[in-house]
């Protein structure tokens, strides 16, 4: 049991070098705890309101209910969340949600991991979650190659995970030197991935697939993709590469792909309303993750496992610790792969990394080793590591 004495917010810059907020919660006891979330760059349609405003009454009207009241538990204070969701969004309401969480945790003085299997009722096997690595950024993540694959990536099959780090840097480097050696590098996307415009996908697939084949890693580094097709779906139609092409020819175009590399993990490769070729596609590909991202949007009630054999967990499209626990535990008794996901626009949180761990995740997707907002969770990940070894 927990009463909150005070709830005080701040902003601070995300990884889009904007505004967002970091909650500070303080109980009456003095335990303090902060927490803040990450936002997307476009929003799937399923996910839970997301407003972008940054106080307004109904926050002081949610500050004034949950404060100086006993609240038992995480879910009492997450229901209390739920009611105001629509009213101030779910990046601040899971603020909240994560700073209570992290004043539970040291309230019961054991480690957030182990605060958040016991109230998931989970026996966690410590084991680190497979991480995916943007190579490549495209799609709505790059103005300049609008109409492709969202994100190319390293899926690295390596445990520990502190051994995982040395074929990601090498690959990343590896690549990025030769994009500058052909003056291709024009920066890098919000998941610090590469940006290029004068490369083909093809090209990107074949140099991600080749610079694993030349430093070695075969048999433990394969390739993943992020489609994002909800953003490439408009009237029954896809527009990809600038054609425009039906449901069973993009089917097509992804199975040349994964025929063609050793492509393992294919994320929203239709859109949400596009279930008949979801069905299809899972059943013809059952020998790789099909993972629903914009489909399920990290709510219980969407998880089918007819659909996919795999959802990314993204806390924010739920807006609430029990929101994401109940959707995670409902995909894992629908024996379905697991993968807790950033978002496009990050801030230093690596509570994400707490709860992949917690619970085991299959896969943990945070990024290229760029930039310190990604480099948090890396880092984040490797100290759990250590702690749970």
């Amino acid at each position: 049991m927990v009463k909150i004495k005070k709830v005080k917010f701040r902003k601070i810059l995300n990884s889009a070098g904007k505004i967002s907020l970091e909650v500070e919660m303080t109980d009456c006891n003095g335990i303090k705890a902060f927490a803040s979330t990450p936002s997307a760059i476009q929003p799937g349609k399923r996910e839970v309101t997301s407003i972008p405003s940054f106080y307004h009454d109904y926050m002081n009207d949610l500050i004034e209910e949950i404060c100086n009241i006993d609240i038992r538990s995480q879910k009492i204070l997450d229901t209390i969340l739920n009611k105001y969701m629509k009213k101030i969004g779910a990046d601040i309401c899971l603020s909240l949600s994560l700073a209570f969480a992290r004043i539970m945790a040291q309230k019961e003085q054991i480690s957030l991991v182990e605060y958040i299997a016991k109230i998931a009722n989970y026996k966690t096997k410590y084991i680190a979650p497979k991480p995916l690595v943007t190579i490549f950024s495209g799609g709505v993540h790059n103005t300049k190659s609008k109409g492709t694959l969202q994100n190319i990536m390293l899926s690295v099959n390596i445990q520990p995970f502190s051994k995982a780090i040395t074929p990601i840097l090498e690959i990343y480097t590896d690549i990025e030197k030769q994009l500058k050696q052909m003056n291709s590098l024009k920066g890098y996307g919000s998941s610090s991935g590469m940006l290029v415009d004068s490369i083909t996908t093809e090209e990107k697939f074949k140099m991600v697939f080749d610079s694993i084949k030349k430093l070695g890693y075969e048999k433990h580094v394969t390739i993943a993709i992020d489609v994002a097709a909800e953003h490439l779906f408009e009237n029954d139609t896809y527009t990809y590469q600038g054609e425009k092409i039906t449901s069973e020819q993009f089917s097509k175009i992804l199975a040349k792909y994964k025929k063609n590399y050793p492509l393992t993990f294919i994320e929203d490769p239709f859109a949400p309303d596009d279930e008949k070729q979801w069905k299809k596609f899972k059943e013809e590909n059952s020998d790789i993750a099909i993972v629903g991202d914009d489909i399920f949007a990290t709510q219980k009630k969407y998880i089918n496992p007819v659909l996919a054999n795999g959802t990314l967990i993204k806390m924010n499209q739920v807006g609430t610790l029990t929101g994401t626990l109940d959707t995670f535990m409902k995909a894992k008794e629908e024996k379905m792969i697991t993968c807790v996901s950033h978002r496009s626009i990050e801030t230093e949180d690596t509570f994400m990394c707490d709860l992949a761990f917690a619970l085991d995740s299959d896969y943990i997707k945070i990024g290229g080793p760029r930039r310190g907002d990604r480099i948090m969770k890396y880092n984040r990940l490797l100290k759990l590591e250590e702690e749970n070894m």
